[in-house]
């Protein structure tokens, strides 16, 4: 009995060893097919992208013009966005700094009070030299206290002495790292008011594009043209992405999207201007989305793990992000200011990934939201979970 459950744990060792390399090899595989399907995406978007964002008829120069105004704010506003958020991590690391500094003057100042009792206890000894306190000595009783002292007070100045110096080279590099990142710091900020000037100054040129582009757009019919048109380029995109990333796979420990409904993270704190279904213009044209105003420059979270497949300027919608959730779920962003991941990129749910903006020819800031499922759009706020505060 005990040789045939031998016999039965060795066979499934080896079976279980057997199939081990082709796991390991079918994962490997895996990425690889990922990592090429996501070349081939970037491939057919950029040449889908010269199609869609072409315009023809007279507003084509100035639609151009926008495109080109959007897509430099968004790399100015990336930009700002670092370079706060490098000179926050400056500023963290000074405070540290400085408090360290304080720290160790303290400590410095504790070892010199130490020293000097040191000093002034052996000056009141009378300055005796130590085979002199040694020879003068009665008692056998005596002379063993008596060394025993002095060891005693030779260690400690001799440890305090080390810890002075020791302390006294803590500071001078404290001060040393002090000096450096301040003057980093003094860079970054010079660098962050150049940018902003020129952030500032790109979007006055925008709102000088975008009243133009206004005034050619004279009726509802023509806006409404216009708007099935951004409708039906942002459909083409969709589908081509489906058919790219069909077989990508998600990472296994990321909870489906379909046991979120109800639960997801908003993307944004602000207000719902528009809800999903409500007219764009009335009688004709629905939102598929939501609209949710917001303060221009403030981070957008992702609602839900998965990877960024699309990242970049799509007339109508302006500075977008797509992120792929798996099994056919997708959510976009749109309006955005700036991007603050790439296509290719994993997200995690809460993970900023944008910042909100005008872009696609908004006057007023605001992040338009969508949610897919099989290229079906969604209500947003079926999924979303209640807001607090």
């Amino acid at each position: 009995m005990l040789l045939l459950k031998h016999s039965l744990i060795c066979s499934v060792l080896i079976v279980g060893l057997s199939l081990m390399p082709s796991e390991f090899a079918r994962a490997e595989e895996n990425k690889k097919v990922s990592a090429q399907q996501l070349r081939e995406l970037n491939g057919r978007i950029k040449t889908l992208e010269q199609s869609l964002n072409q315009v023809k008829g007279a507003k084509a120069e100035t639609q151009k013009k926008l495109q080109e105004s959007e897509i430099s704010i968004a790399k100015i506003a990336k930009d700002v966005h670092q370079n706060i958020e490098s000179s926050n991590k400056l500023k963290k690391q000074l405070q540290s700094l400085r408090v360290e500094r304080v720290e160790l003057n303290q400590k410095q100042a504790q070892q010199k009070d130490y020293l000097e009792k040191q000093i002034r206890a052996a000056y009141a000894m009378g300055r005796q030299e130590y085979l002199k306190v040694l020879l003068n000595q009665q008692q056998p009783d005596q002379v063993s206290r008596v060394l025993r002292y002095y060891d005693y007070i030779n260690r400690q100045r001799s440890r305090h002495i080390d810890e002075y110096i020791a302390i006294s080279k803590d500071k001078a590099r404290v001060e040393k790292e002090i000096t450096q990142k301040d003057f980093a710091l003094g860079e970054l900020r010079s660098k962050l008011e150049e940018r902003s000037n020129k952030l500032e100054k790109e979007q006055k040129n925008r709102e000088q594009l975008l009243a133009s582009l206004d005034s050619e757009i004279k009726d509802k019919n023509s806006e409404l043209n216009t708007l099935n048109q951004d409708r039906t380029r942002l459909e083409k995109l969709l589908k081509e992405i489906e058919q790219a990333i069909v077989n990508i796979p998600v990472p296994k420990d990321s909870q489906p999207f379909k046991s979120m409904k109800g639960k997801l993270p908003w993307p944004i704190k602000g207000l719902v201007a528009h809800g999903y279904g409500s007219e764009r213009i009335p009688g004709k044209l629905k939102r598929y989305g939501m609209e949710i105003r917001a303060k221009e420059g403030l981070p957008i979270k992702a609602v839900h793990s998965g990877r960024v497949v699309f990242a970049d300027w799509l007339r109508g919608y302006g500075v977008l992000m797509i992120i792929d959730h798996g099994n056919g779920y997708m959510s976009l962003y749109g309006h955005n200011q700036a991007l603050l991941k790439e296509q290719g990129d994993w997200v995690h749910a809460g993970e900023s990934i944008a910042t909100v903006g005008r872009s696609g020819g908004q006057s007023r800031s605001s992040l338009y939201f969508e949610i897919r499922q099989q290229g079906q759009t969604q209500d947003p706020i079926k999924w979303l979970g209640r807001r607090r505060g």
